[in-house]
């Protein structure tokens, strides 16, 4: 199908819809997915990912700054000071309390 204006493919047809992978079929983790290494989640994510995005987002704003300078692209990885970082980031997964529900209005 293509817009009659325009004769190009309309946008559906380009996307082949929202949140899919390549012709429209729902994508899931690759064949080698891992799990997040703070301890108790078990989450499986994708090999590219530090933790699951639960935990990641519990880590503080200036330490995953801290993971991702150290990362450099994938250069630093193996570096003292990215798995330092890496390490106090799973440690703060760990001491920072899960939030609990919205507290409720009185």
């Amino acid at each position: 199908m293509s817009s009659e204006a325009t004769g190009s493919p309309t946008v559906t047809e380009l996307t082949a819809g929202r949140g899919r992978g390549p012709g429209g079929h729902l994508t899931g983790l690759p064949r080698y997915a891992c799990r997040c290494p703070v301890p108790g989640c078990g989450d499986l994510i994708d090999r590219s990912r530090l933790m699951c995005r639960r935990h990641w987002y519990r880590v503080p704003k200036q330490l995953r700054d801290q993971v991702w300078a150290t990362w450099r692209s994938g250069q630093g990885t193996h570096s003292r000071e990215h798995q330092d970082a890496v390490r106090m980031a799973i440690a703060a997964c760990e001491e920072r309390p899960r939030p609990t529900g919205r507290p409720s209005a009185a």
